[in-house]
């Protein structure tokens, strides 16, 4: 099985997670909700793969290393939008504003390889109310080949439109672009986010 930044692994023995310390709020989150996403790092050399754990707040996140055996069935962000899984939400829930743009945002990317992560991916998959009123919507756009600069600016146009903050992450064969740091650059260099940290690259698919 292979598991990828974004992907969302619900752990089927928690005491398969390896971390150097778990913090009180960790643990409870976990017992709760026992699912880990995927994040951007590299393995161990006994397999162990890089996840990160979630907590009810923002700034409540923790890295750790779940083994092979621990891992239960996954989600990625783009089986969420195949299956349109934001519709399974309640009807309390799908007034949140992110869960409100979530047809309009589908619309406008049907050319695209697309999916949500962060806190809408998560209460996607997991039910867990992650999403506040105040959410921004993450997204992940699959793009093996370069993408067209104006298909772009013409995407993040109508994006902008729908009253909600969409930051959409851009994977690249060998890591990850901000797809707003890319349309309208004026520098030469911009950021690849790689498993061994970031780097500043010329051409993004070079």
């Amino acid at each position: 099985m292979v598991i990828r930044t974004h992907d969302l692994i619900e752990v089927s023995s928690l005491s398969c997670l390896r971390s150097e310390e778990v913090p009180m709020w960790a643990a409870a989150s976990l017992k709760q909700t026992p699912f880990v996403v995927g994040r951007r790092a590299e393995p161990l050399q006994d397999g162990s793969i890089p996840v990160g754990i979630r907590g009810t707040e923002r700034n409540q996140r923790h890295a750790a290393f779940l083994a092979p055996q621990g891992i239960g069935r996954s989600i990625t962000p783009y089986e969420i939008t195949e299956r349109r899984m934001w519709t399974a939400l309640s009807a309390e829930r799908q007034g949140l504003p992110v869960s409100k743009i979530m047809d309009r945002v589908a619309e406008l990317m049907r050319d695209w390889q697309w999916g949500p992560t962060g806190s809408a991916g998560f209460e996607m998959v997991t039910g867990y109310p992650a999403m506040k009123e105040t959410s921004d919507l993450d997204v992940v756009i699959n793009t093996p080949v370069a993408t067209d600069d104006k298909q772009a600016e013409i995407l993040l146009c109508g994006l902008d439109k729908l009253g909600v903050r969409i930051d959409i992450q851009l994977e690249a064969p060998e890591g990850a672009y901000i797809l707003r740091e890319l349309v309208g650059r004026r520098a030469d260099t911009v950021m690849l986010r790689t498993a061994q940290g970031p780097r500043l690259v010329r051409n993004p698919w070079r």
